[in-house]
């Protein structure tokens, strides 16, 4: 989180929330036990992750479009969760991806491109230190089959297009939020998908009622960004509890970073994103529970045939 610390500090509070957003994400991703698996990741979220995030700013404008190119975006990182390399962190792009809607044109997410490439580039040299503790994500039962993989993709694809559909529909503010929501629910896994959803159910009302006291109570915007860093240390101290693995810390750090410019606003923002979330669970819920009975008999059918 230093280089936001840094921006705020000269006064540059235009990048403020691009900086803070990506050291934070970083910051709960998993840390590989070699020095080598660290370098690779940091490449494949300044690279892939990037190019995702360019993308995602890049359709906003295109309603149609965005939505299209948001089922191939879940699909294709759904398979992509096989990787032996980046599978690890495939899914947390889909978080990238859904940043770049938020900014909801092609000249925004070119603008911040360079902040969270600089903040990613610089928390992937600050991860390669030996004094880090690495952390692996714990191992599933058995791995997923191709089937699963094709039919976790499409679920979270349907979801994510129909959460950005009704952002698009509704007019959100921020038409990526509903989006990610469903993106950090959906597995293969529903007994997996349920846990996540009451984790991202329970992170968000808790994030935002942080986040809205403290919006309340203080108006400094110096004490607010160092509160924000503050956060993202206790989600990594905390990262194998579960108050680590919901949104909470990372739900209030957006909110303030979302705020500074206008603190007054802070509370109703917090509303929103409580409000747009719960959206992303409903659909994220839906299209876990519901069976897609046909789909998922072809797919796992496909799966068991013998092979020639």
């Amino acid at each position: 989180m230093l280089p936001m610390l840094v921006a705020v500090a000269i006064g540059q509070m235009t990048y403020v929330v691009a900086l803070g957003q990506g050291g934070f994400f970083f910051s709960s991703l998993l840390l590989p036990r070699r020095i080598s698996g660290r370098l690779i990741m940091g490449s494949i979220l300044i690279a892939l992750g990037m190019g995702f995030y360019l993308m995602g700013g890049t359709v906003a404008p295109l309603p149609v479009v965005a939505v299209i190119f948001t089922f191939f975006v879940a699909l294709n990182l759904s398979f992509l969760t096989s990787w032996s390399i980046g599978g690890p962190i495939a899914l947390s792009i889909v978080m990238i991806y859904t940043a770049g809607l938020n900014t909801g044109s092609p000249e925004k997410a070119a603008a911040n491109f360079l902040a969270f490439a600089l903040v990613m580039g610089w928390a992937t040299l600050v991860s390669v230190l030996p004094v880090w503790q690495p952390m692996m994500p714990p191992a599933p039962a058995r791995p997923p089959t191709n089937a699963e993989l094709a039919e976790q993709g499409f679920r979270m694809g349907i979801g994510t297009s129909l959460a950005l559909a009704i952002s698009y529909i509704f007019e959100f503010a921020k038409i990526g939020w509903s989006v990610s929501a469903v993106g950090s629910v959906v597995r293969f896994d529903q007994d997996m998908s349920r846990k996540r959803a009451m984790a991202r159910l329970l992170g968000t009302l808790g994030g935002a009622l942080i986040a809205g006291f403290l919006l309340v109570r203080l108006d400094s915007v110096t004490t607010l960004v160092l509160i924000g860093a503050f956060f993202a240390v206790l989600n990594g101290l905390y990262k194998k509890a579960k108050v680590g693995q919901m949104p909470l810390f990372y739900t209030a750090t957006i909110l303030i970073l979302y705020s500074l410019n206008d603190i007054e606003s802070g509370k109703d923002l917090a509303m929103l994103r409580l409000a747009y979330n719960l959206v992303g669970i409903a659909v994220a819920a839906f299209v876990v529970f519901y069976p897609f009975p046909m789909l998922t008999k072809r797919l796992r059918k496909g799966e068991q045939a013998p092979q020639e």
